[in-house]
């Protein structure tokens, strides 16, 4: 802890100032090789000691393999065996056609005054509504395919998840491989699954004698698109196999490659190959007639007899049918389940069905399923890779393992490192999880070059589509954990929007480029009141570049990042407005708060975006002056002359004239608290402030948003209360407590967001940052109850 007087001092006086930095440039660096004592970290031990064992199956959240761009979302068996999770890549991207003659650029949206003159917006409107609903769902993320196992019980039943037994499954964070071990009929099965680092392959090993017995085999099926699902937990779409096309190439040895179509406005095409092991098989999907020979439906000793009802429901040699009352004719119970007999073509199947699932059985049902049969010695293995174009050569499994092996030890000893076991506070263990956890969900999930979804690469939210005002939680905690090759790869979105952005500021009269919120592959801005109004993405370029060019002090970085900045200055200067009766520059209206629960048309002045616009003007000016530059003219008239925070009965407010602030607004992102904690603090007075911060912390209603608790502990720990800080990070009890895998469980979805912002309130408090207190660890109580080892880390701005 330290004083209040040590507070403000750090803080360079009662009031940050709008045009310089909080400290001299030489002041701000801080050793990045190790913040710890003694040797270094160790850090296999430091990972393996969180390696997520489950036991049980979870039919909501997977446990994941991947490479940042890539990822394959397994059940307890280490596929997607009894549960349909996702097969997501970042390049693989369904279009439906538009409404019938419309397309993109017929859309007008809505003209709202701005400031006295006429904008047009991307509103929806009354008469377009098809179509902006069409560009908002549109492109959207796929699943590529179900890839599971099929084991049939000694007594010929395809398996259920009730018949497995002993299941213990591990995931190997140091490898970055997923153990599954579990029995049917008391044999045992192992399954072994690892992602390429590198390629969109998975690897799969079995082990099990049912391989030999012929009771074990392995299914690819291949989905069509939940096309209207905004959010879909489970992406693919099992019940219109016409919509779509599937088609298997045979090629040497033991491999093949199997065509996807999906008709849509452009057909997307993508390519599987697969690739076995000797004894195996790979067939195509089963043909034939479809014959009920019988089915039953009960439990115990009580069962009714329903085949011909099964019988009238055959259409297409298929049944596709809910296990309910209709069905089956009698009053269904919990326990109750669908027993069928059937032939498929020469294939005799049977399964068991519960009530309330789906019974989908027959030709269609089975139309883009493959099939891997056989292997030896108990031993199946394959590797299936999914790529745009047809793969030319297919990676062993044994060697896609090994690149497994090579490359996430590779990873865990690059960047920085945070060790609490030493801490006899009992709750070191439960952060140093969260921390872990968070870095290999990252790096699973948000490692790619395009921004992924707020849920990764776990589910599909808002059709899979980027949120730019969340790019900076997915991507600048790299920076702080000095894995800039990481950062690198997706920061250049900037550049690709760069274009875009200047026609979108200048068709609404700004200079400059205006950076979208919501965007697909297409980079197409996405229709909607938020998506056009909110605001506060727009300096992120100048947050993140000012972290490259600490980490890069080089000319190099200074022009990758110029145009950029200069264009994004130029739109922040020319958005505020000039208001003569108050002779100051306003923000707003329109527009809508970080916290998106203000009125579009009448809001102005937030405080969070206030202070945001003055960290970027002040930061743009400082890269004019790096480059031998003057000082941009109109750039300094706005980041003098801007509103001031607004302040109401001593303390910062969400915005300007927001009514009944602590009663009916004091939810969803806390923007007044966090100006001086995640940003630096301008234009912030510290005595208000400090008002306020403490005010939030009683008063606010923090459990809806998950990344709002490593904001907040990033406020707490900057204005000298690092009690306080490990409080919002280990929140008893809201919703950022994190599940066994590491995900945080806010919007009833992994938000991926909330692991980004951990990892950077972690080396925020470890490093340190602009004006920090010159002792290790600094965000963490220095009270002997938290030893705080750490490596190669940053300091924060």
């Amino acid at each position: 802890m330290f004083d209040r007087r040590q507070f403000l001092s750090a803080a360079g006086g009662a009031t940050v100032a709008a045009g310089a930095p909080l400290l001299p440039r030489q002041a701000q660096a801080a050793p990045r090789g190790s913040g710890g004592n003694g040797a270094p970290i160790d850090r296999h031990a430091l990972v393996s000691r969180h390696n997520v064992v489950r036991t049980s199956a979870d039919q909501e959240w997977p446990l994941q393999v991947g490479n940042g761009s890539f990822a394959f979302n397994a059940d307890i068996t280490g596929l997607q065996t009894f549960t349909p999770f996702n097969t997501l890549a970042n390049w693989a991207w369904y279009t439906a056609p538009p409404p019938p003659g419309q397309k993109p650029s017929d859309f007008q949206g809505e003209v709202w005054d701005t400031h006295g003159r006429p904008v047009r917006y991307w509103i929806p409107n009354d008469t377009q509504t098809a179509l902006s609903d069409w560009m908002r769902m549109y492109p959207q993320l796929i699943s590529l395919a179900r890839t599971g196992l099929r084991l049939v019980t000694r007594d010929g039943w395809d398996a259920t998840s009730k018949d497995l037994t002993d299941c213990h499954q591990e995931l190997d964070l140091w490898t970055g491989t997923l153990d599954s071990r579990f029995q049917v009929d008391g044999e045992p099965v192992r399954v072994r699954t690892c992602c390429h680092p590198d390629f969109d392959a998975v690897a799969v090993t079995v082990e099990s004698p049912l391989v030999d017995a012929g009771r074990l085999s392995v299914l690819v099926d291949f989905p069509f698109v939940d096309t209207l699902a905004k959010r879909a937990v489970y992406v693919g779409d099992w019940d219109h196999p016409d919509a779509h096309r599937t088609s298997l190439a045979r090629r040497s040895g033991r491999r093949a490659d199997i065509t996807h179509t999906l008709s849509g406005l452009h057909d997307l095409t993508y390519h599987t190959g697969v690739r076995w092991s000797a004894g195996a098989e790979l067939n195509a999907p089963a043909g034939g007639p479809l014959t009920i020979t019988s089915a039953r439906y009960g439990a115990g000793s009580t069962w009714v007899d329903v085949t011909a009802r099964l019988r009238d429901k055959v259409a297409g040699d298929s049944v596709f049918a809910t296990v309910d009352a209709d069905l089956v004719g009698t009053e269904t119970g919990a326990g109750d389940v669908l027993e069928v007999v059937y032939r498929l073509g020469d294939d005799v199947r049977r399964e068991r069905v519960a009530t309330g699932a789906e019974l989908r059985i027959g030709r269609l049902a089975e139309e883009h399923r493959y099939t891997l049969t056989g292997g030896e010695h108990g031993r199946l293995e394959f590797v299936v890779l999914f790529s745009p174009d047809t793969a030319r050569s297919l990676p062993r499994p044994d060697s896609v393992f090994a690149a497994g092996a090579r490359h996430w030890p590779r990873h865990w000893k690059s960047g920085g490192a945070v060790d609490l076991s030493g801490s006899t506070d009992s709750r070191w263990f439960e952060l140093e999880r969260r921390i872990v956890l968070s870095q290999y969900l990252e790096a699973v999930n948000d490692a790619g070059s395009f921004p992924t979804q707020e849920s990764g690469l776990v589910l599909r939210t808002w059709w899979g589509k980027a949120q730019m005002e969340m790019y900076w939680w997915h991507a600048a905690h790299w920076a702080l954990w000095n894995r800039w090759d990481i950062l690198d790869r997706s920061v250049t979105i900037y550049q690709r929007l760069l274009a875009s952005s200047r026609k979108r500021a200048a068709a609404q009269g700004y200079k400059g480029a205006k950076w979208p919120k919501m965007i697909g592959p297409d980079l197409r801005q996405s229709p909607g009141e938020t998506n056009v109004l909110l605001i506060w993405q727009q300096p992120h370029p100048m947050f993140l570049a000012e972290l490259d060019y600490r980490a890069h002090p080089t000319r190099q970085t200074l022009e990758k990042w110029r145009e950029v900045l200069f264009a994004t200055a130029d739109f922040l200067a020319s958005y505020a407005f000039w208001d003569e009766p108050t002779k100051r520059y306003i923000l707003g209206p329109p527009l809508q708060v970080m916290s998106e629960n203000a009125d579009s048309k009448t809001a102005m002045n937030p405080t969070f975006e206030l202070s945001y616009w003055r960290m970027g003007l002040r930061i743009a000016q400082t890269w004019r002056e790096r480059l031998g530059l003057d000082r941009d003219s109109d750039w300094d008239k706005v980041l003098h002359g801007l509103a001031e925070l607004p302040v109401e009965d001593g303390v910062y407010v969400l915005y300007e004239g927001v009514p009944d602030m602590w009663t009916k607004y004091n939810f969803d992102h806390p923007g007044p608290a966090v100006v001086y904690g995640w940003l630096p603090g301008d234009g912030v007075d510290m005595d208000t402030f400090l008002r306020t911060a403490h005010k939030v912390f009683a008063e606010w209603q923090v459990d809806r948003w998950s990344w709002d608790f490593p904001m907040i502990a990033m406020t707490a720990a900057r204005i000298g209360e690092p009690e306080q800080a490990l409080h919002w990070l280990l929140y008893p009890g809201g919703a950022d407590n994190i599940d066994d895998a590491g995900y945080g469980d806010t919007h009833g979805y992994p938000y991926l967001p909330d692991n980004g912002g951990l990892l950077y309130a972690i080396a925020f408090m470890c490093a340190g940052w602009d004006g920090a207190p010159d002792r290790h660890a600094p965000g963490f109580p220095d009270d002997g109850t938290w030893t705080v080892r750490w490596e190669n880390l940053s300091p924060a701005l």
